[in-house]
């Protein structure tokens, strides 16, 4: 019956293996595999978890983490079919015949909503099941566990997106057209293209400790391309090491560009979220939950997504959450976070927590005009070789922050190996473009005016001028004030740092100057000495040391009518060293001059009370001691400069002592001034942010007026937290006093919750000033009356009632086009001399 097969030569041998292979070959015997990547088409991301099926067939799987699918099946389609919350659904053809089809998806993002879900009669079934992972959080938690760590790969991305057709048109953007015809490629058939800017990798180990807490990274190897970002920068740092971007979904509330956003899964969950239990699942080897999440004011700061939570021990195995561009932020389209929990277990094999395996982060940024492009922020995760409950010694924690010696040195061997997954044509691809862009002169200009207008510095090689926010200002005492000042950095030298500057004013005819060296012992523990040397013209109650974190203000304070004005010669030398992690000790010694050019007298010989001779210049020399706690203080490292980026619901407390010695180098006083600060931030969660400072000093000694405590008041128009913003400089003068200085921001608590004022993104902002105080008697009759100009019936260094405290309170908006604040103040207290009782004062606030 088979006969008509035979083939010539072949003989019974040949004609089975035909046979076969034609039966192999039938449809119903068939045997088909699908496999592919789905991606989003605006980033390029992989999109993680999303279902994949034959259209019409029970046939399917899910994608993984990388957004990569594989399955089999024993009959095909017409079309594969892609779906996952927040995006569009997608199909596509198959070819007819195919057995192994290899299908790419983009999806594209759409807004979604559970508001059409309807729970019958009873309560929701989600609610059951979040309630058991709240109760059972303590067992899987990482913070259970006294101790972990884990090898890391880190990589970061930073791309230009949304390159409108009025982008592409401006001058500077048509010198790199080819650049984004080779960029358009890489998006693929459905994408947006991206520009690549930077991309970051890092091998690291993390290590982390309790009791007390501690933490650690160690970057073993970096490999940096980037346009206007080099290797070791803050900004490098920020967004491509794994210290920063920890992320844990048990804590109540996650901490990111200065904001707190509620967590599905934290105990506020029943009055933030709504939610859908839509499946149960297969993930790797847990039957997990599948809940759908949303935020019920789409303006909170809340995600949208969905959890899979283990059936049985009820922990996060998995987690999907976006923020969109609804919420209260400034500048960002979105914010998505994809995780990937892997249990650790004890020598039983059970689980003791659930550790972070893979994490990926996005930031959308939007753009900031019509006519410029937005920009991507990408970041990827992978921990592996977990190992837990064994802390290493405290001492090992010192440094929160190391970097390899070699970690910078090229290694392709080294990076073959390390990469979780070797560099796709896109990444490939992604590094060349970063070459080409970088090159071209035009984009060097634009980044240099970029560098300039975040830190206030242009860089030359081996030092840099700035900063420019001084340059220029206007007075009534030098008329135009120009500035002009450099600082050597870490190209120069590792340990020698050099600052100076020099000003002119061309109505009093003087110049001005100031100038620091510095030596950098160790960075390990910060430790610094120096001599620093200054000839300036400073305004009384102005100390810049107490305002040099408030920049804007302090250029500010240079404009206008310069009340109070005096020149000051400085010369001081200093040391100061973090002594043990949260523990920094300094110590200066320091001759001052006070030469002033307003009314002031004060009585040379006390003794002789209203015969003492008078005078209004003296000199003095201080020892100044000060022990500075900070724990769990983390810090960002470049060259040679170092920033804080805060510490964690534990007050920062600064103790200060200062001796003043007669009769060493000039001295004309003996004193002793005590002072003790307490700042911190308080996360209050939907509530907002609150910070407060809490003043307490005292000096038993009796010195002229300018060598007490001058309260910190405000004559300008621009608000500042550290003042007292109702008070005139050098209105009230203290010897012995206590302060409160409180400010919150609601984000948008309250805003949000209005129609109409909603979609402005107000927030609101309140703040409350207390200042209890006294001046001995002997320190009144030291320095002579003189009286306030504007307010004739009042004089200057006046003494607060220490029963009668002064009391400011303000009110305000802030998020005014996303960059100011108007505040409201009020004096409550010390009226009677015609002060001012009311202002509106505003600011420039820069935040998300």
């Amino acid at each position: 019956m088979v006969g008509f097969l035979r083939v010539p030569g072949t003989g019974r041998r040949g004609l089975g293996v035909l046979l076969l292979l034609l039966l192999l070959s039938v449809p119903a015997w068939a045997q088909y595999v699908f496999s592919g990547r789905v991606t989003d088409s605006q980033t390029g991301d992989p999109v993680p978890f999303a279902g994949v099926m034959l259209r019409g067939k029970a046939s399917g799987t899910t994608t993984n983490f990388e957004g990569y699918y594989r399955f089999l099946a024993k009959e095909t389609s017409d079309s594969l079919l892609v779906s996952f919350i927040g995006y569009e659904r997608k199909t596509k053809a198959l070819v007819p015949g195919s057995f192994n089809p290899i299908v790419d998806f983009q999806l594209s993002p759409a807004s979604t909503s559970l508001a059409g879900v309807v729970v019958r009669a009873g309560e929701n079934p989600a609610f059951g099941i979040l309630r058991q992972v709240l109760e059972r959080r303590p067992l899987n938690d990482r913070k259970r566990l006294s101790a972990y760590e884990y090898d890391s790969y880190s990589k970061t991305e930073l791309d230009i997106d949304n390159l409108s057709e009025k982008f592409r048109k401006r001058r500077v953007v048509k010198k790199i057209t080819g650049v984004l015809e080779r960029a358009e490629k890489l998006a693929g058939e459905d994408g947006q293209p991206l520009l690549p800017t930077f991309v970051s990798e890092s091998v690291s180990k993390y290590y982390f400790r309790d009791a007390p807490q501690r933490k650690k990274e160690v970057i073993l190897k970096t490999n940096v391309q980037g346009v206007g970002v080099k290797d070791g920068s803050f900004i490098s740092q920020l967004v491509g090491g794994n210290s920063f971007q920890n992320y844990n979904f048990y804590d109540d509330y996650l901490p990111f560009l200065g904001k707190d956003f509620a967590s599905p899964i934290g105990e506020n969950w029943r009055g933030l979220y709504a939610y859908f239990l839509s499946d149960t699942v297969v993930v790797g080897d847990n039957v997990c939950f599948e809940l759908e999440f949303e935020p019920q004011r789409k303006q909170d700061l809340a995600f949208t997504g969905t959890l899979w939570i283990d059936t049985t021990s009820y922990s996060l195995c998995q987690l999907d959450a976006t923020i969109g561009k609804e919420a209260n932020l400034n500048f960002i389209e979105k914010i998505k976070i994809q995780q990937e929990l892997e249990p650790v277990l004890d020598a039983d094999g059970r689980p003791l927590a659930w550790l972070p395996a893979r994490t990926r982060f996005l930031v959308d940024i939007a753009e900031l005009t019509k006519n410029s492009a937005g920009m991507l922020a990408k970041l990827y995760v992978s921990n592996r070789n977990f190992r837990v409950n064994q802390p290493r010694p405290l001492i090992f924690y010192d440094l929160p922050l190391e970097v390899a010696d070699d970690a910078r040195a090229p290694d392709p061997a080294y990076w073959a190996q390390a990469r979780p997954d070797s560099l796709s044509r896109e990444d490939r691809l992604a590094r060349q473009l970063i070459d080409s862009v970088r090159n071209l002169p035009v984009v060097r200009t634009y980044v240099d005016i970029a560098e300039i207008a975040t830190t206030g510095w242009k860089k030359y090689r081996r030092f840099e001028v700035g900063p420019y926010l001084y340059s220029v200002a206007y007075n009534s005492v030098e008329g135009l004030r120009l500035r002009a000042g450099f600082r050597t950095n870490d190209a120069f030298s590792r340990h020698w740092i050099f600052r100076g500057y020099g000003a002119y004013g061309t109505r009093d005819g003087q110049f001005k100057y100031g100038g620091e060296v510095n030596y950098l012992f160790s960075k390990r523990h910060w430790t610094v000495a120096g001599y620093r040397h200054t000839y300036d013209l400073e305004r009384l109650g102005l100390d810049p040391e107490l305002i040099q974190n408030n920049k804007l203000f302090y250029a500010f304070t240079r404009f206008g009518q310069y009340r109070g004005a005096y020149f000051r010669r400085e010369n001081t030398f200093f040391v100061q060293s973090e002594v043990t992690k949260g523990i920094t000790l300094s110590a200066n010694l320091s001759t001052r001059s006070f030469n002033p050019l307003f009314p002031f007298s004060y009585r040379t010989d006390p003794r002789l009370g209203e015969l003492s001779p008078m005078s209004s210049y003296f000199e003095y020399t201080q020892l100044t001691l000060e022990a500075r706690f900070a724990k769990n203080e983390t810090f960002l490292q470049d060259g040679n400069e170092r920033i804080t980026l805060g510490t964690k619901r534990i007050p920062v407390i600064t103790l200060r002592y200062q001796r003043g010695l007669k009769g060493v180098l000039n001295g004309n006083f003996d004193f002793h001034r005590f002072q003790v600060t307490a700042y911190q931030s308080l996360r209050l969660g939907a509530v907002g942010r609150s910070n407060y400072l809490l003043t307490l000093a005292y000096t038993p000694s009796v010195v002229p007026a300018p060598l007490l405590f001058p309260h910190l008041g405000n004559e300008t128009w621009f608000f500042n937290r550290n003042a007292f913003n109702l008070m005139n400089y050098f209105e009230y003068v203290s010897d012995r006093y206590a302060s409160v200085q409180w400010q919150h921001n609601f984000e948008g608590f309250l805003f949000n919750r209005i129609p109409g004022i909603k979609k402005l993104k107000w927030r609101l902002v309140a703040n409350a000033n207390v200042l209890f105080g006294d001046q001995g008697t002997e320190n009144q009759k030291l320095t002579a009356r003189t009286f306030h100009p504007r307010f004739r019936q009042k004089y200057d260094f006046a003494p607060l009632d220490p029963t009668k405290p002064y009391v400011e309170v303000g009110y305000g908006i802030d998020n005014i086009f996303k960059l100011f604040r108007i505040q409201a103040i009020h004096r409550l207290t010390y009226l009677d001399g015609g002060e001012q009782k009311f202002a509106i004062k505003g600011s420039i606030h820069f935040a998300f």
